[in-house]
């Protein structure tokens, strides 16, 4: 379930980028932010990468904006 919420999130933003406040709000919308750590946010993204990867093993949807967050790349553009 919190792969798919965040999958959702990331596409809906159309390639924007969202900060791990944002996906903790979302994902985890129960739970203190402060008790998400960086750690099950990477995992989380980590999964889900490997999901997405069976579908194209290559193309990153996923992609890292340091020091930012994350955003959804299609492969069609």
């Amino acid at each position: 379930m919190a792969q798919y919420r965040l999958l959702a999130l990331l596409m809906q933003a159309n390639g924007a980028v969202i900060d791990r406040d944002e996906i903790v709000r979302v994902v985890w919308p129960d739970a203190e932010s402060a008790g998400v750590s960086e750690q099950a946010i990477d995992a989380l993204v980590r999964r889900l990468r490997e999901r997405l990867a069976e579908l194209e093993p290559h193309h990153q949807y996923i992609v890292t904006v340091r020091g930012h967050g994350f955003r959804f790349e299609n492969p069609t553009g």
